[in-house]
């Protein structure tokens, strides 16, 4: 498998990228001295506050626009627009291919309905989902495809009326809408199909979480579902495999094994492999940092994802290691020879829920209300979890009341209320969720005195306010 040549980029964006040029112009470099690896491992790194921020969105690609355009939302809820064209799109269904064909066994002839279940309109997962189902198709693959988005009723007609037309089926969306999906499809008594499938992207889950989906659905086999790995900034960039999703499993049963994977990571990260022909991965300081050839070239850009590189090579040693060579082998499991990625999370100080991010400034324009000021002193935690054997996420929010509160009930609906509109208010992604969650967005209040400690949560990270300090992750 040749190898994704970060150099040939470099030399496209410092001729033709403006933005790129001005970025080596400030940073003394002569582009004809960049010749080899050793020497493109010296280029500045960027990232969005200062490279895509900092530049006029047309000084950031050549001359020809992008033909599709897409949004995320950032800390402010002002939208972030990015750019896709034709080649990141190939990509991208060279990535979905690996999974219908490799994993899921879907064969070219099988008639096959994909249900994305990712919000549509201007959000990158379920458009590019779209994209690259469309493209599997012109490459003679069997596959119809239905974008219901997060209209539930939409997809439970889709499931029961169009779903048995097909021999195969699979399901697109973040894993807690999905669960939703499985579980209202169970309540309404609609018989999948018997071997249906699931992708993901956006939020990692836990192997209890994949068991009690699967279970939801009537499966056994764990690769029926597979997670990919990507952003708004860069596209799909890897995803879980049957090797991957084995070596996480084994890694819950010997620490040892756990320990080399991922360290001393108190949460379960998320374990993927990635094509090394499409993309170039960085690991710098903990953080994942990126080369990749979109429509906007990103070089050296950090995507503020924590984790790890494991080459191929490497993760042979691990195994033999744990003393696994041979059950891997025997499973069939030896083809999956790309190099590997651990993701324990992003450096970006914010708690996810439902794969959108809650900033600090989103809380804390909402604790600043004054209909709830006057009863809290500004003190908060935030964190994510989930419910009901992990199916449904729950975004709690502790609060320190500034002094005694009669009736806590009252005035925790009062602050939740609060802090929901100003989320709704604040956040285009946000408002997209709430339309499609409806109460259970709402955020769960509770009033509590602080004694200094993090309470961090087994599910996750804690996102910790006080005052005087920089909000944090803990």
């Amino acid at each position: 498998m040749p190898k994704f040549d970060p150099i040939k980029l470099f030399k496209f964006a410092q001729s033709h990228i403006p933005a790129y040029q001005k970025l080596l112009r400030k940073n003394k470099i002569n582009p004809a001295q960049i010749k080899t690896l050793g020497d493109f491992l010296y280029l500045p790194i960027t990232e969005k506050k200062s490279y895509i921020y900092k530049n006029k969105t047309s000084d950031l690609f050549s001359m020809n626009t992008p033909p599709m355009i897409y949004a995320s939302s950032g800390s402010s809820g002002k939208p972030t627009f990015w750019f896709r064209g034709d080649k990141q799109e190939l990509h991208g269904a060279d990535l979905h291919e690996r999974i219908f064909s490799k994993i899921f066994g879907i064969k070219k002839s099988d008639k096959t309905l994909v249900v994305i279940c990712f919000s549509m309109g201007v959000w990158i997962a379920g458009n590019f989902t779209l994209a690259c189902c469309r493209e599997l198709s012109r490459r003679g693959y069997n596959i119809s495809v239905v974008s219901p988005g997060v209209e539930m009723e939409d997809i439970m007609s889709s499931l029961s009326n169009i779903a048995p037309l097909f021999k195969k089926v699979v399901l697109a969306g973040y894993p807690p809408f999905l669960m939703n999906v499985a579980v209202e499809a169970r309540k309404r008594k609609i018989k999948l199909a018997p071997d249906i499938k699931a992708i993901t992207a956006g939020d990692k889950f836990s192997e209890t979480w994949r068991n009690d989906f699967l279970a939801t659905l009537g499966i056994k086999n764990k690769t029926s579902i597979v997670s990919i790995y990507g952003s708004a900034d860069a596209g799909p960039m890897a995803h879980e495999t049957p090797l991957s999703i084995f070596l996480r499993n084994e890694s819950l049963k010997n620490k040892k094994l756990y320990n080399e994977l991922f360290g001393d990571a108190k949460t379960l990260p998320g374990l993927v492999q990635y094509d090394s022909g499409q993309i170039f991965f960085e690991e710098i300081d903990g953080e994942l940092v990126l080369t990749a050839d979109t429509a906007i070239p990103l070089i050296r850009y950090n995507i503020h994802d924590t984790g790890r590189i494991i080459h191929f090579k490497e993760i042979k040693k691990i195994i033999s290691r744990a003393g696994l060579t041979d059950k891997i082998s025997r499973l069939g499991l030896s083809n999956w020879q790309m190099p590997f990625l651990t993701l324990k999370g992003r450096t970006d100080v914010a708690v996810t829920f439902y794969a959108i991010n809650i900033f600090p400034e989103n809380i804390s324009s909402a604790i600043k209300n004054k209909n709830v000021s006057g009863l809290l002193t500004g003190n908060y935690r935030a964190y994510n979890t989930t419910a009901g054997k992990s199916r449904f996420q729950k975004l709690i929010i502790e609060l320190e009341p500034a002094g005694e509160i009669k009736n806590h009930a009252k005035t925790a609906g009062l602050i939740s209320k609060t802090v929901h509109s100003e989320l709704v208010r604040s956040s285009i992604e946000f408002r997209k969720l709430n339309d499609m969650l409806g109460e259970k967005s709402m955020p769960v209040i509770l009033l509590k005195k602080f004694d200094g400690s993090s309470s961090k949560q087994k599910n996750g990270p804690t996102l910790i306010a006080l005052a005087g300090k920089k909000p944090r992750l803990t």
